[in-house]
């Protein structure tokens, strides 16, 4: 009677082992999936520009208003016969009012956040001069991007911009700023900017 109860208990532990063993391999492969941040929060993030000539403060997050005021986002564009448009608006998101005057400071980036060969010209379609515009808080201003997607080097493959890093105007904060599509450049090598209309 006693052998057939230590094997009754015995088979009990057993079962209660491979009861027990199935959430603690679950809990280990839920713990060596996590990934923690290391400490002080090192690792990259993808509203940061890491390109070096796109200016050491091209670091401010896309959500945020600028400790400048101007949050600058990218708006859908148009596209008809390889002409593209698309345009960046420029808001006031600060509490005191602010002037800029001109275009733009803008550089395209690609896909991994590489500064593309790219010229940004003056615009031949929007030729208004450069003037000063005054935002109160909550307003906003816009400028026109546009470009040509004609390809025809196929020694490289065609330029896209997927990021720009933009500043209001040549040598303030840049700010990241991802379009809500592609900018398809591709081999023309120009990219025209409007001023602040």
């Amino acid at each position: 009677m006693s052998l057939e109860r230590g094997r009754a208990q015995s088979g009990v532990v057993h079962r209660s082992v491979r009861l027990m063993a199935v959430p603690l391999a679950a809990l280990l492969l839920l713990t060596a999936c996590a990934r923690p941040d290391p400490p002080g929060g090192t690792l990259p993030t993808p509203d940061r520009t890491t390109s070096a000539s796109a200016g050491p403060s091209a670091d401010v997050t896309e959500a945020a208003c600028p400790p400048s005021g101007l949050k600058i986002t990218a708006e859908r564009g148009d596209a008809a016969m390889g002409y593209r448009e698309m345009s960046l608006t420029l808001t006031n998101c600060g509490s005191v009012p602010v002037t800029v005057t001109g275009r733009p400071d803008i550089v395209v980036l690609g896909r991994d956040r590489d500064v593309q060969d790219i010229a940004v010209v003056a615009s031949v379609h929007y030729t208004q001069s450069p003037h000063p515009v005054a935002l109160q808080p909550g307003l906003r201003t816009s400028a026109v991007m546009s470009w040509r997607n004609t390809y025809d080097d196929i020694s490289k493959p065609p330029v896209v911009g997927v990021y720009l890093s933009v500043a209001a105007t040549p040598g303030a904060a840049r700010q990241l700023v991802t379009p809500p599509a592609t900018l398809d450049l591709g081999s023309t090598g120009r990219l025209e900017v409007s001023v602040w209309l």
